[in-house]
């Protein structure tokens, strides 16, 4: 089963650039299976570092649940601190960002909460 968490972890902090980052860590099992951190300013989440370990570059099977788990997570901490959006400014993670449905602009990518986390209407 997979977990997520905040953790502090000056690794990661370190390899992000930023002390003062968020961590959410994945796990399974006790097996760290990816992070992503984060800074908040304001009403947004601002992705300063997002990683699936043992991927590929193109995110398939449990890689990309992973991902979309950690995204999500990300999400409903950003509900539960009162943000609207979550944006990225790292470019090298646009690519990863794309594949769930993050939108550019200028040189951000963001994504609307409320679009992460589409209503049902029943």
């Amino acid at each position: 089963m997979l977990t997520i968490k905040t953790e502090q972890n000056s690794e990661i902090l370190k390899k992000c650039g930023c002390e003062n980052a968020t961590v959410l860590m994945c796990k399974e099992d006790g097996v760290e299976k990816g992070y992503i951190a984060f800074v908040q300013n304001g009403y947004v989440l601002d992705i300063v570092g997002f990683e699936v370990y043992y991927s590929e570059k193109e995110l398939k099977g449990e890689a990309y649940i992973i991902a979309q788990t950690l995204i999500k997570s990300l999400g409903s901490y950003g509900l539960n601190h009162s943000c609207f959006y979550i944006q990225c400014s790292k470019k090298e993670l646009f690519d990863m960002l794309l594949k769930f449905s993050f939108a550019q602009n200028d040189n951000y990518l963001t994504i609307n909460l409320q679009q992460l986390f589409k209503v049902c209407k029943n």
